[in-house]
């Protein structure tokens, strides 16, 4: 038996020290990716490039991309955002390049880069950096995102990964699409946002207004209404689509079918817990009542290739 148990024991080491060294022998997500010594701006050109295997040197996007928020792009250089880089500091990407010797700057071309900020666009860059011995490089979006995935391919020398990348995501696309309902559904959306403030505990609640991203990719097409604006308070405005919510209990008000939870679920789960034990009549709110409440990931037009995946998900939300 002492035998049987040493040969046990002498076989689990074995296999926890096989199992470190194959840890460390995988290569980590980031090597995956050709590194190349540029500079891109905007996070949709950021997007197309991260899919077809290329990362830059450092990086001016929102942060509105999984792959940024999620830390995948650690080992990236983030600039800020394109407001900061064209308004608030504008030798930022200039100096940046300067100091590590880079020529190359890949900049993206969407008419309507950000809705909520209309300033902040990537094309701003170009009067900056004009005259200062730099490959500056325009990726057009404008004219609908399969060119634009060609024509990064061309610049990046991936023309063959670019086209297989379309081929995979019009498939995605269409089997999305297909489950789209005919008719349009007639649903109250109400969409939460829960945030977390740091490491303190503390969090709150903002409501998506109407007529943004959500609306536009996801409740439109379904025929859905988001009602989050029966919740702005008195003299109160959306800033950047959103606005903070003062009561949780307020919902009652909206009586939304479906409540959506982006962001940190945690904030909003507390609140409704807390709310429902303090005024049990907030239980007959619709979505309450039904159990349709779903965390879903938000979209705001940066990971555009993502967007079948994540059109899929809130179909399944608000269409069953």
């Amino acid at each position: 038996m002492r035998r049987v148990n040493r040969l046990l024991m002498f076989l689990g080491v074995l296999l926890c020290l096989v199992w470190s060294m194959a840890a460390e022998a995988a290569p980590k997500q980031e090597l995956d990716k050709e590194k190349i010594n540029a500079i891109i701006l905007g996070d949709r050109l950021a997007t197309v490039a991260y899919h077809l295997g290329v990362v830059p040197e450092a990086l001016v996007a929102r942060c509105v991309w999984p792959a940024v928020t999620k830390g995948e792009l650690s080992h990236i250089k983030r600039l800020g955002c394109p407001k900061r880089a064209t308004v608030k500091d504008k030798k930022l990407v200039a100096e940046f390049a300067e100091k590590k010797g880079i020529k190359r700057i890949l900049i993206e071309n969407t008419g309507d880069f950000c809705r909520y900020m209309p300033d902040a666009n990537p094309m701003n860059i170009i009067p900056l950096l004009q005259g200062k011995d730099l490959e500056l490089e325009v990726v057009d979006f404008n004219q609908g995102l399969e060119s634009a995935v060609r024509a990064t391919g061309k610049l990046l020398h991936r023309e063959t990964e670019a086209e297989a990348l379309l081929t995979t995501y019009a498939s995605a696309l269409g089997r999305a699409k297909k489950r789209l309902p005919e008719g349009g559904l007639g649903k109250k959306v109400l969409i939460l946002n829960g945030i977390m403030v740091g490491k303190t505990g503390k969090s709150f609640i903002q409501v998506e207004a109407a007529e943004g991203y959500s609306d536009h990719f996801f409740l439109d097409p379904m025929g859905c209404e988001n009602v989050g604006n029966l919740l702005i308070g008195r003299g109160k405005k959306a800033s950047k689509g959103y606005f903070t919510l003062q009561n949780i209990a307020d919902i009652a008000r909206a009586d939304p079918d479906i409540i959506i939870v982006t962001g940190e679920s945690f904030p909003v789960e507390k609140a409704l817990a807390g709310a429902a034990r303090k005024n049990p009549a907030l239980n007959q709110v619709t979505a309450l009542k039904n159990h349709e409440i779903y965390s879903l990931p938000a979209y705001m037009d940066g990971s555009v290739l993502d967007y079948p995946y994540l059109l899929m998900l809130w179909t399944g939300a608000l269409y069953r």
